[in-house]
């Protein structure tokens, strides 16, 4: 074999390793953006899962319009309180669950009963993390993520819409986002609106 002939033979192979290479990189890119659109449809999902059992269990509805105490990461629109019955025949009584979306991407939940002031430390769980890289706050425009919705009156305020975006990897570009209205059916039985007044310290 010739020098020119071994020459056009690597010049026709570097070609092809090139090509190659590039749609070896490009289906590994897609590869990616596919499975962080899965771990976030998983996140978004598992999280308007639980959302949605504690809002059809709960008692009384409280405005996240007007949840508001900044300095404890509770936002108006991203925190919302509920006084529940989910799983009440597992865990003693009725519950006060509070829910937010902090300042660096988690959605949380705590929870206590109304006696809590009895042992706070013991009655009153900590933030506990549902799930991470929710950009409801850190979008430009911010999505609300809880809201009670008047827009039917048959409901009252009995209907939440909850929506909740995630997004584990801002560099894929690709969001995603849950919405869910959900009737909190229990609150037509008339339960005070002071049950989760008392808020336990955060």
């Amino acid at each position: 074999m010739t020098l020119p002939e071994v020459l056009v033979s690597m010049s026709v192979m570097l070609i092809v390793l090139a090509i190659f290479g590039g749609i070896l990189i490009s289906v590994q890119r897609g590869y990616q953006r596919e499975s962080d659109r899965s771990q976030d449809n998983d996140q978004a999902r598992l999280a308007v899962e639980e959302l949605d059992r504690e809002i059809r269990s709960g008692n009384v509805l409280y405005d996240p319009a007007q949840e508001n105490d900044p300095a404890n990461d509770i936002v108006a629109g991203m925190s919302m309180r509920i006084y529940t019955q989910s799983n009440a025949n597992t865990r003693p009584g009725f519950r006060c669950v509070q829910w937010r979306i902090t300042s660096n991407k988690q959605l949380q939940r705590r929870a206590w009963p109304t006696n809590w002031r009895d042992d706070p430390g013991t009655l009153v769980s900590s933030w506990r993390v549902i799930s991470e890289h929710v950009v409801n706050r850190s979008d430009n425009p911010q999505v609300q993520a809880f809201a009670l919705d008047n827009s039917d009156t048959a409901y009252g305020n009995r209907l939440v819409t909850v929506t909740i975006v995630v997004d584990d990897n801002p560099a894929s570009g690709q969001e995603v986002r849950i919405q869910s209205s959900v009737e909190g059916r229990d609150t037509t039985f008339g339960y005070p609106n002071s049950a989760c007044a008392d808020v336990p310290p955060y």
